[in-house]
């Protein structure tokens, strides 16, 4: 049964320098046969047999890409044919990615009235100079007026993303970065940290040698101090890098760690349903023929079995700061967590990354800055 939905949309007027996601410059022409495209893959999926959990999905995100690139139109006649084929839940999560040098007033407040609810924004820093050096085709002062347009439409569930650990970014800069977002009083907020993927722009210059990156440490600091803002504004820490008030954790990002059904529809979009893991194929014009023969248009998948299986799920949901409930996990796993992973992570365990609570397991603090490490233990 399927929790949650997410409909990718691979257009963007620049691509950033460290992003690796499946994203294209100059396809918008194709923008109308690829709505069509993605709104036919929808009713394949029902067709096929998938169902949402009783009472409708719980979430449905458009990311990217850059959502915000569309018309509104097109945004929310994606959204109808969500609902035509996968009813939403009373209160559903809807939330759509923008870009702040793509907000419009008016499209914002058209999506607010057709059902959108919640609007993520990838701010990223409040320095022009590092917003360029990230290849970013906003400003900050564009970003300052995106949040106000967002609230204007009537948006009252509002995220946006921070990146630490850049190029040249002093322990200023990422205060400053801390300040200017939490100013604004958003419902939730993600950092994270830099990472120079493969087939970047950011991996050929750090290859090449130009691209300096603060040590582990001043990274480690930075993150302590992104930590202690969050909380002293009243955004409660949930999973390693993201942070929400009450009641606004982010429902689609909680179904990734919980390891529960996401359909994902669009061009390389991923799904998890029924244990296998499954992409659609990457090319937008590919995809759009493929959905044009009326084919279920995914590319790749694997079913991870066994032991690789429970890793991952583990892996998963451990992100949380609620940790692995082990009565759950009995339920849905049919065995003992410590019986079976317990030996691989005794070091984490003694060196105070992990801890055991009446029900659960979870990292500490010390263990979300050294997750890698003690992820690789369960993999």
């Amino acid at each position: 049964m399927i929790h949650g939905l997410y409909i990718h949309i691979p257009f963007c007027e620049r691509r950033c320098h460290y992003c690796d996601f499946n994203t294209y410059e100059g396809l918008t022409g194709l923008a109308p046969d690829y709505v069509a495209a993605v709104e036919r893959d929808l009713a394949l999926c029902a067709a096929a047999g998938l169902r949402p959990l009783d009472g409708g999905l719980r979430s449905v995100y458009f990311g990217g890409g850059t959502p915000s690139m569309l018309p509104p139109e097109s945004l929310l006649g994606l959204l109808e044919a969500a609902r035509r084929s996968f009813s939403l839940a009373p209160g559903a999560e809807v939330t759509v990615e923008v870009n702040p040098g793509t907000a419009d007033g008016a499209a914002l407040r058209r999506l607010r009235q057709g059902g959108f609810n919640r609007v993520s924004f990838g701010f990223q820093a409040a320095q022009d100079a590092h917003l360029r050096a990230l290849g970013r085709v906003h400003s900050a002062a564009q970003s300052d007026e995106a949040w106000d347009l967002a609230r204007g439409a009537g948006f009252d569930n509002m995220s946006l993303d921070l990146m630490f650990g850049l190029s040249g970014q002093s322990r200023d800069d990422w205060r400053e970065s801390l300040d200017w977002a939490l100013w604004r009083r958003p419902e939730h907020v993600s950092f994270y940290g830099l990472t120079v993927e493969k087939g970047t722009r950011f991996h050929h210059l750090a290859q090449q040698g130009n691209l300096p990156l603060p040590d582990e440490e001043a990274q480690a600091s930075m993150y302590e101090e992104g930590l202690a803002a969050m909380a002293g504004a009243g955004l409660a820490q949930y999973e390693i890098s993201n942070f929400a008030v009450p009641e606004r954790e982010s429902v689609h990002n909680r179904l990734y760690w919980l390891n529960l059904d996401t359909l994902g529809v669009g061009a390389g979009a991923w799904s998890f349903v029924d244990g296998e893991r499954s992409g659609r194929i990457r090319g937008p014009q590919a995809y759009i023929e493929a959905v044009g023969r009326g084919e279920l248009p995914r590319a790749e998948s694997e079913r991870l079995q066994g032991r690789a299986a429970r890793g991952e799920a583990a892996l998963l949901r451990l992100r949380l700061n609620q940790g692995l409930d082990l009565d759950e996990w009995r339920a849905r796993q049919g065995g003992d967590f410590l019986g079976e992973f317990g030996d691989a992570l005794k070091t984490a365990f003694s060196a105070g990354c992990l801890e055991r609570t009446p029900s659960a397991v979870r990292l500490t603090a010390k263990g979300r800055l050294l997750s890698n490490e003690v992820f690789a233990a369960l993999l």
